[in-house]
């Protein structure tokens, strides 16, 4: 086995990403193992083992977590590209899906920017407070018709709270709402209700990998699940990033690609997330964002000579 070397990294969001965490620094760590490179961006806030308990598990003699896992495999696919020479990104760019704009805030100035960048469909953080934000949304709805709306709470209402919600959207905007995201913790029965009462569609991104009958849409992150054509048919896949390194986001984008190109059928992802965090050279690299993803460049994931100059720490 191959030694594996780190390097720790701090992202600095520019504001608050979601509504189950405050903070504004995300510390995570890149991966070197031979001529293959990874990335290791937890959520402990969503259920993840700390930044230092996974590099625990790659340390030792086990890797047991879905994430450690992950980026162990991210390593073994950038290390066979970059010893063949080959871009990973290239190999399938023109299958990487389109991707939505998320944002964070719910601000007019946010939408215009994100419609003149080309996007057509908008992401929406919500919160317990969304309600109070409603009238606003539903006034961007009408003034851009053409824009779909996704909305993901991150499990931070109860099934009544959602219901009580939907209740409150209009006709224009039910009709515009693509899916709601993870809006209060997974229960069958609640959610058929829910499905039921609202007449809108409900998508799983937390334990998205054991969707059941009738959850026909799959919001997928390549780094914490083993993504094969085969288990995807049928389904409605959204792919976006981790809210990761750039490096984690070029590997979203390169599976995306992958499983598009072996024919399942994609949505609209979420690939484009660099520009929630202040920029740095590997941000730079991927260009504005835009519903297009943009090639960093260079062998395997790309990113080559920033990452050969990292003062990187073998993992002891």
């Amino acid at each position: 086995m191959e030694p594996i070397y780190h390097w720790k990294y701090i992202l600095k969001t520019k504001k608050k990403l979601n509504a189950v965490s405050s903070r504004r620094e995300f510390e995570g760590a890149l991966l070197r193992a031979g001529e293959g490179f990874g990335c290791l961006h937890p959520w402990p806030e969503l259920g993840d083992p700390c930044l230092d308990d996974l590099l625990g598990e790659l340390r030792g003699d086990e890797v047991v977590s879905n994430m450690a896992r992950g980026s162990w495999r991210m390593m073994l696919v950038d290390g066979a590209a970059r010893e063949a020479g080959d871009s990973l990104i290239d190999s399938v760019m023109q299958y990487i899906p389109q991707s939505h704009a998320t944002l964070t805030e719910y601000s007019v100035e946010a939408v215009e920017e994100s419609v003149h960048r080309g996007y057509r469909v908008i992401k929406l953080k919500g919160d317990p407070t969304f309600k109070d934000h409603l009238n606003h949304l539903e006034a961007m709805a009408r003034n851009w018709p053409h824009l779909g709306w996704r909305i993901d709470f991150n499990e931070v209402l109860t099934a009544e709270q959602t219901v009580t919600l939907c209740e409150l959207f209009s006709d224009e905007l039910r009709d515009r709402i693509d899916f709601l995201e993870d809006p209060c913790p997974w229960n069958r029965t609640d959610w058929s209700r829910i499905r039921k009462i609202s007449g809108l569609r409900l998508a799983r991104d937390r334990g998205s990998h054991r969707l059941e009958n009738g959850e026909d849409i799959l919001v997928v992150k390549p780094v914490r699940g083993d993504l094969r054509a085969g288990a995807l048919e049928g389904r409605q896949v959204v792919v976006t990033s981790n809210m990761d390194h750039p490096l984690g986001q070029c590997f979203a984008a390169y599976m995306a690609g992958k499983i598009a190109k072996e024919g399942v059928n994609l949505a609209t992802g979420g690939l484009q997330t660099h520009e929630l965090f202040e920029a740095d050279e590997f941000t730079e690299r991927l260009g504005c964002a835009g519903p297009e993803f943009n090639s960093p460049g260079g062998t395997g994931l790309g990113f080559d000579d920033l990452l050969e100059k990292l003062p990187w720490k073998r993992l002891s």
